[in-house]
């Protein structure tokens, strides 16, 4: 039902006259009057009592009256709400991440951001995987730097920024062969599951495997430091990305798989959000720094 017919004859009902309704809302009093009649033929029902003395409600009309008035109040709360909506749109970013993403990459972006957006508040929501693609795929966040995941990543879309080497945390006593950690070594060992959904990560790893690495998975409720402390006292074992590992200072062992296995960064959002400026804005801003930040990276190490 059109909202601007019931909008129109409450306008001409207040003010007792479809000439004074028509002048007041720029309509001529013909194009009012059609649609008068328009909204009586969808109704099937009179509206209006029409004399020379002007306009009034008929009987159904009154009986109708309490409920088109509050479906102009609820027309009109939807169109304020909508319109804070897109002004938010503008003005705040709601943004998904890790911890080691925020510990090791958010500050530096968010510097440049404020650089080039001085204007856009940012909202940083920290969690696991899982919990942050269902905020995405519920509209709560509108972009996340996130792993991707194949299944969970169905209806976003994504942005890939880097990979995250994959390692092997083990007791500082562990014997090494060679400069990465076989999979298969990890066969019949306590392994400790990190929280927050890394499994996600993890599992891809055994799963391929799986006959000859299956470890005895000891799932956890811990974070990342917590696991490595663990493993520092001959706990068990673990893997856990290079990201989380850089200012962790447990005395542990960090070395890469073999096979090589790494997760993929990269900056999830809905379909439906691809053209906002603030996230387009965004994905620049950590595209560059990331880029910068393992250049500087790559030059310090040669």
């Amino acid at each position: 039902m059109d909202t601007k017919k019931i909008y129109a004859l409450l306008a001409a009902v207040d003010r007792g006259s479809l000439t004074a309704a028509a002048t007041e809302l720029g309509y001529t009093q013909s194009g009012l009057t059609h649609m008068m009649n328009s909204l009586e033929d969808e109704l099937g029902l009179n509206l209006l009592v029409r004399s020379k003395n002007g306009v009034r409600l008929s009987p159904a009309g009154q009986e109708l009256l309490p409920l088109m008035r509050n479906l102009m109040a609820s027309a009109l709360a939807l169109d304020q709400t909508a319109d804070r909506l897109r002004q938010r749109n503008f003005s705040t970013l709601r943004l998904g991440a890790y911890t080691s993403v925020t510990r090791q990459w958010l500050p530096a972006i968010l510097a440049e951001f404020r650089r080039i957006s001085p204007d856009t508040e940012v909202s940083i929501d920290v969690g696991g995987i899982v919990d942050i693609y269902e905020k995405l795929k519920s509209d709560q966040l509108d972009c996340a730097i996130v792993s991707y995941n194949d299944t969970m990543c169905q209806g976003l879309n994504f942005i890939p920024l880097r990979d995250d080497p994959l390692m092997a945390i083990l007791p500082i006593s562990t014997k090494l062969a060679g400069p990465a950690y076989p999979v298969v070594r990890f066969a019949g060992q306590e392994f400790l599951m990190p929280s927050a959904g890394f499994e996600q990560d993890i599992n891809p790893i055994f799963n391929r495997n799986w006959e000859t690495a299956a470890p005895r998975i000891r799932h956890t409720n811990l974070d990342d430091p917590a696991i490595v402390s663990m493993v520092g006292h001959g706990l068990g074992v673990s893997i856990l990305s290079e990201l989380v590992m850089q200012d962790i200072p447990d005395p542990v062992l960090s070395v890469p798989l073999d096979p090589p296995a790494f997760r993929r960064l990269g900056i999830a959002a809905g379909e439906r959000h691809q053209g906002d400026r603030n996230i387009r804005r965004f994905i620049r801003c950590a595209q560059t720094v990331i880029h910068k930040m393992y250049q500087s990276q790559a030059a310090q190490i040669g």
